[in-house]
């Protein structure tokens, strides 16, 4: 393609009649495309007034010809697509600013450089608007904010962005908040917004609150989030404000998140945080009445983030008459909750009897022994078989996860042993169609081989299987036999 008939298909673009036949013209000829004609065609203002006008399934096919062409040529990125991105950033439509994002996002979802300066213009004209790509915009400015997130233009920018209302600010403080999580050392360079977040959770509005507190929980991933929301007392203020002795439906909407924010403090510094805020697990053990199958859920995904640690667990283990309770209650709500459920239940009961990453020591194997014995009144895991016969692929692979947490045991090695045919079914390798249950099921089996508990003729058909591959299947023979018809 020469030059000439790239301007004839750049005004042709610009003419709607014209405009998707010229499209699929300039898609066809794109391998024809040189270096310099696509640089010609990236300065052209009939590709700007098509850009302007067109819909948005014509903007998805330029998209595909511009920015795959731009990775083509510069796959480290170049002025050249700067320059395109930021005539787009800086378009009066904001349909053309989107683009120009997309073309931003293409470049650094292939580790190509985008320049600073387009950087901040997203900030300014793209974090603002009302209609935008947000996950493409998150993710933008996530992976390339972070080498210039200390400068304060980019400071001054952000903070600017937080006059907009309440849904622009709170992109702000994800984009913050997931920043910080992944460089807890710029925690305090993004104090000043935080302590805009923290402004925000105060305010008597339902849903920023909610929000709020579910992106500040980001920041109890680290340590050092942990003693920065410490030193701001916001855990006292959420266990004051949105743990409450009875559950309003104002409380209802916000208090899942509450839960899950102090519940993820519990899993950074358990023996710390549980020590000096304990008032909130015992409202937990309230909440796991099925009465309100939302709440008890997440009820019971915090039980299992808090009992997930060995400082957790020991925590627990105290609130004896509590915990006793969850424990004979845990197989009826199994039983009888909605299948939605199930997996999240069963996940939390993972969690509680899990060594996790820590060493596990007798005192935790003592401990979730105890728990499993009170639960089902048994030394045997007929429990865990029962689940792994459901013929639903989540609630087997659940049912393997909760098994692989139970033989990391010694007395869990031994339960297995006892279950009458647990380990004939597992054997079986036509009980499984799912992939991903097959492959995780050979996991476990394959860490049962090794344990030096079960008896040898066990241990020696869970080896065969091993030594088999996670798909091994038999080959059947079959004989043709010549006869009278």
């Amino acid at each position: 393609m020469d030059v000439n008939q790239l301007e004839h298909l750049m005004r042709n673009l610009a003419i709607k009649e014209t405009r998707t036949n010229s499209l699929d013209v300039l898609e066809s000829k794109l391998a024809d495309v040189d270096q310099d004609i696509y640089e010609v065609m990236l300065c052209s203002e009939g590709l700007f007034k098509f850009l302007a006008d067109a819909n948005s399934d014509q903007h998805t096919t330029a998209s595909r010809i511009i920015y795959d062409k731009a990775l083509e040529f510069y796959p480290n990125g170049s002025v050249v697509i700067d320059q395109f991105i930021e005539r787009c950033l800086t378009h009066p439509k904001n349909t053309v600013k989107q683009f120009g994002l997309r073309g931003a996002a293409a470049m650094v979802y292939h580790s190509a450089a985008i320049s600073p300066n387009n950087i901040q213009l997203i900030i300014l004209h793209c974090l603002p608007m009302k209609e935008v790509y947000v996950n493409t915009l998150l993710n933008v400015l996530v992976k390339s904010l972070p080498p210039i997130f200390s400068e304060p233009a980019v400071q001054k920018n952000l903070i600017s962005v937080l006059e907009s209302d309440e849904t622009i600010r709170c992109r702000v403080y994800e984009i913050v908040c997931t920043i910080v999580e992944q460089n807890p050392a710029y925690l305090q360079i993004a104090d000043t917004i935080i302590k805009r977040a923290l402004v925000d959770l105060e305010k008597d509005d339902v849903l920023l609150q909610t929000s709020v507190l579910q992106i500040l929980t980001q920041l109890l991933t680290t340590k050092e989030g942990y003693d920065y929301v410490e030193a701001h007392d916001l855990f006292r203020k959420v266990c004051t404000n949105f743990v409450p002795d009875k559950v309003t439906p104002y409380v209802r909407f916000v208090l899942p998140n509450a839960l899950k924010f102090l519940a993820s403090a519990a899993l950074i510094q358990p023996g710390l945080f549980l020590a000096r805020h304990p008032e909130w697990v015992i409202f937990i053990f309230d909440m796991t009445s099925p009465d309100d199958p939302m709440l008890m859920a997440i009820a019971y995904d915090c039980l299992g983030m808090v009992g997930s640690t060995n400082e957790g667990k020991v925590f627990l283990n105290y609130q004896k008459l509590k915990m006793e309770k969850f424990l004979k209650e845990f197989p009826g709500v199994l039983h009888s909750t909605l299948e939605a459920y199930k997996v999240r239940l069963i996940e939390c009961l993972t969690n509680l009897l899990s060594g996790g990453n820590e060493p596990i020591d007798n005192m935790i194997s003592s401990i979730t022994q105890e728990w499993y014995e009170t639960m089902t009144e048994s030394k045997d895991l007929e429990m865990v078989h029962e689940l792994y016969k459901v013929p639903f692929p989540n609630i087997k692979m659940a049912a393997l996860k909760l098994l692989s947490a139970i033989v990391d045991h010694r007395w869990g090695q031994l339960f297995f042993q006892s279950t009458a045919g647990f380990n004939e079914l597992l054997l079986n390798r036509r009980a499984d169609n799912d992939v991903n249950v097959a492959q995780f099921k050979y996991d476990v089996i394959k860490k049962l081989s090794v344990c030096t508990t079960l008896e040898s003729f066990v241990a020696n058909a869970l080896k065969q299987y091993v030594s088999e591959g996670a798909f091994y299947r038999k080959a059947v023979v079959e004989v043709a036999i010549e006869g009278d018809q």
